[in-house]
């Protein structure tokens, strides 16, 4: 993989896809991209709440974490039967009503073991995708098993999400209901925001990661506009956000309209500057919206970003979503509506650990 400068390595990572064989899933009209909040209670009524909070906050799944059929890290465990207190259909059906799909956390054990039982159980229940856990990876035995695997949820029209270790090489071309993948360290550990300033030109340039990304969880180690931004920033197609948050926590806070707008697919990404451990800033296009991240490292830092890919001629209104300790609330963070277009240039202030989130829309 060549590039010019550091965030073209970002823009060129087709590449990988291409070393795969073409796409062997004929109609992927089912393959739905969405963000997705995880269900902690294991509830009836915790997950009628979150599919409540996705529905008012343009998420478009929940999933439920491990545990929902026992414990997971053990042979005995049965991933046909729900045992945590769940009525399954009464909750796909609540989902379906209000568009948000149910996905499913499963453990290696039972996958191993009951992966012919278990898929197309989930078919027939509704669910929408799965998350694989604590999977092994690197050997030739288990990289072809993890294929067999995405293959068999592909027949029974299933996306895929493979947490821990493993890393994508390209194979979402051949099978694209491997929607994501983790193998990176996130918040699931709060990394700092220099870490976070190195993944965009390495693990990301190999493809889709699921780094879970959190918002009012009081461990997370960055400003909450750097949270905002990482949405923008890295990307999945299958994006997690509010991964250690609870719907309750929510108290109105005005600026998270930019993950209720932000989509998860693309039709243009541009990584306007970077540094490698020190700062980005990553411009993306659905349709006519452009969503804008940037984030610095544990460093306050100035940056100007240009618009310069903005298409010229025309008028766009910017929603401006950056820290400010004197904005009243927990997460601090001022909104300012101005006018862009191609020739602007903002000057970013960024805090130490800090970062700014844009959302441009077309002047109607």
């Amino acid at each position: 993989m060549v590039a010019e400068t550091p965030g073209e390595l970002i823009e060129n990572n087709d590449i990988i896809l291409n070393l795969n064989e073409p796409a062997k899933i004929k109609n992927p009209d089912w393959i739905k991209p969405g963000k997705i909040i995880r269900e902690m209670t294991l509830t009836t009524e915790g997950a009628k709440a979150a599919i409540d909070f996705a529905e008012k906050r343009n998420l478009q799944y929940i999933l439920f974490d491990w545990k929902w059929y026992g414990p997971a890290l053990t042979w005995d465990s049965d991933a046909t039967q729900v045992k945590a207190k769940m009525d399954m259909a009464e909750i796909v059906e609540y989902g379906r009503k209000k568009n948000v799909g149910i996905w499913l956390y499963v453990n290696q054990q039972a996958l191993l073991k009951q992966a012919d039982e278990i898929f197309p159980l989930y078919k027939k229940w509704g669910i929408k995708g799965v998350k694989f856990g604590f999977v092994q990876v690197g050997s030739h035995r288990w990289t072809t098993w993890l294929q067999e695997a995405i293959r068999k949820c592909a027949e029974n029209q299933l996306m895929v999400n493979i947490h821990d270790d493993y890393r994508p090489t390209g194979e979402q071309r051949t099978f694209p209901n491997l929607m994501t993948a983790e193998g990176i360290r996130g918040n699931e550990e709060m990394p700092d925001a220099t870490h976070n300033t190195i993944l965009p030109f390495t693990r990301y340039i190999a493809g889709a990661a699921d780094y879970t990304i959190c918002y009012f969880d009081k461990r997370i180690k960055t400003t909450h506009a750097h949270q905002l931004a990482l949405a923008a920033v890295y990307y999945s197609p299958i994006q997690t956000l509010y991964w250690y948050d609870k719907p309750a926590l929510y108290e109105g806070e005005p600026e998270v309209e930019f993950f209720d707008k932000i989509p998860t697919s693309w039709d243009e990404t541009k990584v306007v500057q970077g540094k490698v451990g020190a700062y980005i800033t990553t411009a993306r296009r659905s349709g006519q919206d452009w969503f804008v991240g940037t984030i610095t490292n544990n460093e306050a830092r100035n940056l100007k970003v240009p618009l310069a890919f903005l298409e010229k001629g025309k008028q766009y209104k910017a929603s401006v979503y950056e820290d400010d300790p004197a904005v009243s609330g927990k997460t601090k963070v001022k909104i300012t509506r101005i006018d862009v277009d191609a020739n602007t240039v903002l000057d970013l202030k960024l805090l130490a650990s800090g970062g700014q989130a844009i959302w441009i829309s077309l002047k109607k």
